[in-house]
């Protein structure tokens, strides 16, 4: 097997034009990634979509409901603290490998309950959160596998074609796909999520790199330590430190308004269940403009800056999404809040990777996880309980006012952190 391009490598008797074309190429190994991703996300799309339709069928009740997002999202919470020190310490294509086959299995043998009509709201969270917990060992392997496939100058365009996928197969195909599934039988979408992630695994298994080297007995360490060190260098490191509690508020925030968007259509807006997925799909359309322009945009600001632009434009949009009647409005708010969130995504994991040591990555990784992705679910229950004394209008509105005060306080201390970025 051949090994991994190191990032920044400049091969024996070439220029430095040469060196930096190269610096900005996307190899064979990427691409297969990027193929692997892109029909995992299909498959995430397909069940993060039907879970909460499906969720609809037995309950109306927005707390209830809100627990869905809540079991999908704890595992970052519960295991986040172990994923990334894990998948440092082992072959981060095995693990891959292991968890698409292991979410494949446990998606087919759902499908088959569901089938068989023996669901119900609890089997619904135990297979969110049984997902879940295999997603967070799967993208902690792939954070920490993309730096050893593509350069760094490279890193933005990498992250944009990911996330880009992500955005289209998630927000776009999957909504539309699992609401027309489901009106056939609502076990179609959890089969074709099983044949997903299965595929994926057979193109990861494909991938060649170098096994990860094994560590010395002098220098091998405990796994709580590895935690430990991760949380350690992530506090010092002022300035991911700040983005983390940023992107933190803005998870809070989606958290709060996607835990209960399926009622917030059905009642508030008045849609069924296609508008719904359609409705939804119009996130993905901002998301695509962000892809596109998040490179352009870095390159032009800097990281820092697009992170805050883009931060700052979200509160209003969910601030009218929370007062809106027309679904024609309500879809023009959301994608704003699309834009936003592919925008987000990008400059954040580009961050990380180039500030983090790659020996590091992975435990860094789930440390800042743990906050930022933690957070979604305090929001979907902090979205489902004001939704059942103050109406499914105030999840919007609390989401707005939640990451107008962190971004405030985010101005001057991530301005401040940019002129220093080592740790």
């Amino acid at each position: 097997m051949t090994a991994l391009p190191e990032a920044g490598h400049t091969p024996a008797g070439r220029g430095a034009d040469s060196a930096d074309s190269a610096g900005h190429r996307l190899t064979a190994p990427f691409w297969r990634l990027w193929g692997a991703a892109c029909v995992t996300s299909l498959g995430d799309g397909l069940r993060l979509a039907a879970l909460p339709m499906t969720a609809a069928l037995f309950t109306r009740d927005p707390l209830l409901l809100s627990l869905v997002t809540v079991a999908g999202q704890l595992p970052w919470v519960l295991a986040g603290w172990f994923a990334g020190a894990f998948v440092d310490r082992h072959d981060q294509r095995q693990v891959m490998i292991w968890s698409d086959a292991v979410r494949a299995v446990i998606a087919g043998g759902f499908t088959l309950a569901v089938f068989t009509g023996h669901s119900g709201i609890g089997l619904l969270l135990l297979f969110a959160l049984i997902m879940g917990l295999a997603e967070t060992l799967r993208d902690s392997a792939a954070l920490a596998v993309l730096p050893r496939v593509v350069a760094e100058p490279a890193l933005d365009r990498a992250n944009s074609l990911l996330q880009g996928v992500a955005m289209l197969c998630v927000e776009l195909a999957g909504p539309p796909l699992a609401a027309l599934l489901l009106v056939s039988h609502t076990s179609l979408p959890y089969a074709l999520d099983a044949v997903t992630f299965a595929a994926a695994a057979l193109l990861v298994l494909g991938l060649r790199a170098t096994p990860r080297p094994q560590p010395s007995c002098s220098t091998r360490t405990s796994l709580r330590a590895d935690v430990a060190e991760g949380i350690r260098w992530l506090w010092r490191h002022r300035l991911l430190r700040a983005v983390c509690g940023l992107v933190g508020a803005f998870n809070f925030a989606l958290g709060a308004v996607v835990s209960i968007a399926v009622l917030y259509a059905y009642e508030v807006l008045g849609v069924g269940s296609v508008a719904y997925g359609l409705l939804m799909s119009v996130i993905a359309v901002g998301g695509v403009v962000g892809v596109v322009v998040t490179p352009l945009l870095t390159r032009r600001w800097g990281r820092e800056r697009t992170l805050l632009v883009f931060c700052g434009l979200t509160p209003p949009a969910l601030a009218v999404a929370g007062t809106a009647s027309h679904p024609v409005l309500a879809a023009g708010v959301l994608t704003v809040v699309g834009t936003a969130l592919a925008v987000i995504t990008i400059v954040t994991t580009s961050m990380r990777q180039v500030l983090v040591p790659a020996a590091l990555l992975g435990r860094v990784g789930s440390s800042y996880r743990l906050v930022a992705v933690g957070m979604t679910p305090l929001g979907a229950l902090a979205g489902g309980t004001i939704a059942s004394y103050a109406g499914l209008r105030a999840p919007f509105l609390l989401a707005a006012a939640v990451l107008a005060a962190a971004w405030a306080l985010a101005v001057p201390l991530l301005t401040r952190a940019t002129r220093k970025e080592t740790p």
